[in-house]
């Protein structure tokens, strides 16, 4: 994408133009004007995708050089950027089809935003050669990575960019054009996420497709740009994972005695799935969810046996969960080293 920046002041266009080069994969040349005529001068002689113009300029105008500029490329998509609000300003720019209209100062998120948007409107516009079908699936292959990374499935992850790249490469694409077509998956992967995992603008990363030198970097840089993505999605779930856990652990205090408690009974009462408080569980207390209810059962066992000074340990195991005597009688000695009776003849010398 060839982008034309029209300031009159060359703080403000500099600025842009700086925010425009930031990573991305899409911007493939950037050029300046500090006013609507030497634009206008700039359109005649170089083909632009995208002009950005301010409204307020000596010699002429942001809106008169829209309106000359449609003359010369009407389907050139075009972003309007002024300091002024008023609405008389915005009606005029919608006449001439701008794609959106910003108020300074602008953010590189809200410009990338505003940039994405603009791509979006028109796939097949910028992804080169490609046909219906290789749209489609793009499509397809980026609605399947945002649940992939949102789910934080790597290896999933990683086999969707293999087919996605198997597919280009049995479509006959060149290094250059996979590059191009990369661009704007990347945008549209990252539009998809932010609406998947309500991100702010512009958190979303994009692989830098110009420096992959084949096609096998150019997709080994998005693997590792996803790995990067659901590090991000887990980091920003620890508090809520923490949480979720914690209330998984006090209800298996309060349940321990229930023979029925089990992981899909925890993971329905917390309106999750049953694979997904498992993981969960098992990133916050580094054990199986499984391990700790029985853990925190003999736990209990233990205590009532040492307690009492006659213990049965039939009625112990039920207490704590175990409706299998033998099962119980078991993992107790597995887990303490002896038997139930045993355990409270050592530790309780007086018995």
């Amino acid at each position: 994408m060839k982008v034309l920046v029209v300031d009159d002041e060359i703080v403000i266009r500099r600025g842009i133009v700086k925010l425009l080069e930031q990573p991305g994969g899409h911007i493939s040349g950037i050029e300046e004007a500090k006013n609507g005529e030497e634009a206008l001068n700039r359109l005649k002689t170089g083909r632009f995708d995208l002009l950005i113009t301010d409204i307020q300029m000596p010699v002429m105008n942001g809106l008169q050089l829209i309106a000359k500029a449609r003359e010369i490329y009407p389907e050139l998509a075009i972003i309007v950027l002024s300091g002024y609000a008023e609405f008389q300003y915005v009606q005029q720019a919608l006449r001439h089809q701008v794609s959106d209209y910003l108020l300074k100062p602008i953010t590189g998120d809200k410009l990338q935003e505003v940039i994405s948007r603009v791509l979006l409107n028109d796939p097949a516009k910028w992804t080169s050669r490609m046909d219906e079908e290789s749209i489609r699936l793009m499509k397809e292959t980026v609605a399947s990575l945002v649940k992939n990374v949102l789910a934080e499935r790597t290896e999933e992850s990683d086999a969707a960019i293999d087919r996605w790249g198997a597919h280009l490469n049995g479509r006959g694409h060149t290094l250059l054009e996979m590059k191009r077509i990369m661009g704007h998956f990347g945008l549209l992967f990252r539009s998809e996420l932010m609406l998947a995992h309500k991100r702010p603008p512009g958190s979303v990363s994009i692989p830098v497709s110009p420096a992959a030198s084949s096609p096998e970097e150019l997709l080994q840089s998005w693997k590792l740009i996803l790995r990067e993505e659901i590090r991000l999605v887990a980091g920003s779930r620890a508090p809520r994972n923490k949480r979720i856990v914690d209330e998984a652990i006090a209800e298996i205090s309060m349940r321990y005695g229930d023979a029925s408690l089990n992981l899909s009974g925890l993971a329905e009462n917390g309106g999750l799935s049953p694979a997904y408080l498992s993981k969960i569980f098992r990133e916050v207390m580094k054990k199986p969810i499984t391990q700790y209810i029985s853990e925190f059962r003999l736990e209990k066992a233990k205590e009532i046996l040492l307690r009492e000074d006659a213990p049965k340990i039939n009625h112990i195991a039920e207490q704590c969960g175990f409706n299998d005597y033998p099962y119980f009688s078991k993992i107790f000695k597995k887990y303490y080293g002896v038997a139930p009776l045993e355990y409270k003849e050592k530790n309780n010398p007086t018995m």
